[in-house]
């Protein structure tokens, strides 16, 4: 809008002097009042929009409370009424409440940490991100259960993503667009279910005839598990 506003003037002052002579004379007032127009519309045409500060700032402080698996700090950083998550294009259907209890659900049946390789703002409420999300399946303990390292309890994935992240005027997330591999997210979702159906959350019929497949250990490190695949049985 400064910019706008210096053009405006610089035409006001270059208005030849014949041009405010004679019939086509104009007050001054005139062309202050016409100079006012211009501006009015100017604004009007562009909007009024509100933007976050720093919206990577915004973003890596609920992250980092992600990681610290604290509840009420996580949530805080979401506008939940307007919250989408897309994987690959697709919406996840991914709800996010003011109240923490999704992510008081995650953080008891996993652990996330992240190892970041490019962070950058790229636009107005918006934030480019490029990570290694490390996910752990719990051992058990958290349900009461004694610790336990047989598939699904405690296995390790790795999700190689890019996220573009956008947050709205009070720096709240509101989008998270994220780029992977299908199969790393499908790994983790179906060792959810199987540990999910081995702990009676899901009525049997749900669960009848799940087996226990192999984890995907990690093209960060670890090998694959060799294990064959097996029926999974309750621990209770």
């Amino acid at each position: 809008l400064i910019v706008e506003i210096l053009i405006l003037l610089q035409i006001y002052i270059s208005i030849p002097s014949y041009f405010l002579l004679g019939k086509h004379h104009l007050k001054m007032k005139d062309l202050s009042s016409s100079l006012g127009l211009l501006l009015l519309a100017s604004h009007l045409l562009h909007g009024v929009t509100s933007e976050c500060t720093d919206p990577l700032a915004a973003i890596m402080e609920t992250l980092d409370c992600i990681e610290a698996e604290n509840v009420t700090c996580a949530s805080d950083g979401y506008n939940t009424e307007e919250w989408v998550k897309f994987h690959n294009g697709i919406d996840t259907n991914t709800v996010i409440d003011s109240g923490g209890s999704f992510w008081s659900g995650t953080f008891s049946l996993v652990d996330l940490t992240l190892d970041y390789n490019y962070q950058q703002n790229i636009g107005p409420n918006m934030a480019s991100i490029r990570y290694v999300e490390k996910v752990v399946i719990t051992d058990g303990s958290g349900f009461g259960l004694p610790p336990s390292s047989e598939h699904p309890y405690g296995a390790v994935f790795y999700q190689y993503e890019h996220a573009l992240v956008t947050v709205d005027e009070d720096c709240k997330m509101v989008k998270w667009d994220q780029y992977g591999d299908n199969k790393e997210q499908t790994d983790v979702d179906e060792a959810i279910f199987l540990l999910l159906c081995d702990i009676d959350f899901y009525p049997p019929e749900v669960c009848s005839g799940v087996t226990a497949a192999p984890t995907n250990q990690s093209k960060k490190g670890g090998k694959s598990s060799k294990k064959k695949s097996k029926k999974i049985r309750g621990r209770n």
